[in-house]
């Protein structure tokens, strides 16, 4: 699928380029409702945390509706591991990738990091906000279990392009988890 890579301010990010036309996206649907991919950006460190621990970074797929609201987001947290990642292997850009409104047209390909985390077949899900301002509410997360792990030089790659941008860890209130 072909969009933009850039720097969103907060790190490496990626916007698929839009017809006009949300529902020829990829996308998943979730309790009758389908969503359509806009894009995806990362956060340093992880927003999310799993029995107290962030990983290193979390990369966001922002999905909205056919109106283009959004609607969903798939969670994958980061953390360096033994070899690298084929999905971040496609961006060989973004070692020294800090300057900002500067973007680069590419093709790439989904598969690798949904493979990396079994196409989240096991997940946390929960209504809340996006972690971004402006933080809307009414937004269905679904954080995969599964780790994507990158090349160590992968995550100092991504670090190095990365400013903190992880929201205030949320208290579990009233938040349904897996509900």
């Amino acid at each position: 699928m072909s969009g933009n890579f850039y720097n969103w301010n907060y790190g490496p990010a990626f916007t698929l380029a839009h017809d006009g036309d949300w529902t020829n996206h990829p996308s998943f649907t979730y309790d009758n409702e389908t969503t359509y991919l806009k894009g995806w950006h990362i956060h340093a460190p992880a927003d999310h945390s799993v029995g107290g621990d962030r990983s290193k970074a979390e990369m966001h797929f922002v999905h909205v509706d056919a109106e283009g609201h959004e609607a969903a987001v798939l969670a994958f947290r980061l953390d360096p591991g033994n070899s690298n990642s084929t999905f971040f292997n496609q961006f060989p850009s973004m070692i020294g990738f800090n300057e900002m409104g500067v973007q680069e047209q590419l093709d790439i390909d989904l598969t690798p990091a949904l493979d990396s985390v079994l196409h989240f077949n096991e997940f946390w899900t929960y209504q809340g906000s996006l972690t971004s301002p402006p933080c809307h509410e009414g937004i269905r997360w679904f954080v995969a279990r599964q780790i994507l792990f990158t090349g160590v030089d992968q995550m100092r790659s991504i670090l190095g392009a990365s400013t903190y941008s992880a929201r205030a860890e949320q208290e579990v209130w009233q938040h349904r988890i897996n509900e």
